[in-house]
C-alpha cells in the first residue's frame, strides 16, 4: 500500500464508517505485528460484527429507535462451573497472546467466548465484568462504555487486568471412546474419575451406542478408567427350526 500506486486508505473513512475500535481491533487482528499484511475491507466488517455481537451480548438488542437501554443483561447471580471454565481458558489464552504479542489469536480466544456465551441462559455479571477487561486493550472506547453501564464510576483503566485461575483450567470431563465387541462404535462424556457402572450407563442411553446394546446380553465389560469401555456382547446363534 503506497500513494504511488495509488491504494492508500484514509484511516479517517474506516473510522467514520466502522469506529476506530473496529480500525484497531482489524489492525491487530491481521496477523503478528512483526509480518507484513495485506488490507482486505471485508476484514474490518469481521471484527466490527464481533464487536456488534460483543455488546448486544452484554446490552441487549436495539429498542425499535436504534437506541440501546442505559443498563445490561448481566445479572447478581454466581456462575456456573462452566461459565467459569470458558472464561479463565479465555482469561488464560489472551494473557498469553498479548504477552508475545499475537494480538490475532487473542481477539480470536474472545470471539469464541462470545459465541458460547450466547448459549448461556444467564449472564452472570462476574463473568461479563473480566470479559469487558480483557476486551479493553483491543477496543477500549466500547469496554470503557460497557464498563460504566455495568455500575462503575470510575474507568477501568485503573482496574487490574484479570488472571486465570489454575483450578478452572482442568479438566473435569473426558471423551470416553466405547467398542462394542471391540469395533468402536461411539464415544460418551465422563466425569475424569468416572466408575465403569456409571460409564456403561451412560453408554447404555446414548442414542447411537444404545441401539448396539439394546436387547442383547453383556457377556463381559473391559473398563480402563479415562481410556475405553469395551462391551463384549454373547454371541447370537441361529436356531434351527424342525421340519
Amino acid at each position: 500500500m503506497s500513494k504511488s500506486r495509488g491504494n492508500v486508505v484514509n484511516p479517517d473513512d474506516v473510522v467514520s464508517e466502522y469506529g476506530a475500535d473496529s480500525l484497531r481491533l482489524y489492525e491487530m487482528f491481521m496477523g503478528p505485528l512483526r509480518d507484513s499484511k495485506t488490507w482486505n475491507t471485508s476484514g474490518i466488517e469481521g471484527v466490527h460484527r464481533f464487536l456488534g455481537r460483543s455488546w448486544r451480548l452484554i446490552v441487549g438488542s436495539p429498542l425499535p429507535d436504534g437506541t440501546y437501554e442505559n443498563q445490561t443483561l448481566a445479572v447478581d447471580e454466581n456462575p456456573s462451573l462452566q461459565q467459569l471454565k470458558s472464561l479463565h481458558r479465555c482469561i488464560e489464552k489472551v494473557t498469553d497472546e498479548i504477552e508475545a504479542t499475537r494480538f490475532n489469536t487473542g481477539i480470536s480466544a474472545m470471539m469464541e467466548f462470545v459465541n458460547v456465551a450466547y448459549k448461556w441462559d444467564k449472564l452472570p455479571k462476574s463473568i461479563v465484568e473480566p470479559f469487558v477487561l480483557l476486551l479493553s486493550p483491543y477496543a477500549p472506547h466500547m469496554a470503557e462504555e460497557l464498563w460504566f453501564r455495568l455500575g462503575h464510576s470510575t474507568s477501568l483503566a485503573y482496574e487490574p487486568f484479570p488472571k486465570a485461575n489454575p483450578a478452572y483450567l482442568k479438566d473435569t470431563t473426558i471423551t470416553l471412546p466405547v467398542q462394542i465387541n471391540g469395533k468402536t462404535r461411539g464415544t460418551v462424556q465422563v466425569e475424569v474419575t468416572c466408575k465403569e457402572d456409571e460409564a456403561f450407563k451412560l453408554a447404555s442411553l446414548d442414542e447411537k451406542l444404545s441401539k448396539y446394546l439394546e436387547g442383547k446380553t453383556v457377556k463381559k465389560r473391559i473398563y480402563v478408567p479415562g481410556k475405553i469401555l469395551n462391551v463384549i456382547l454373547e454371541r447370537e446363534t441361529n436356531k434351527v427350526v424342525a421340519q
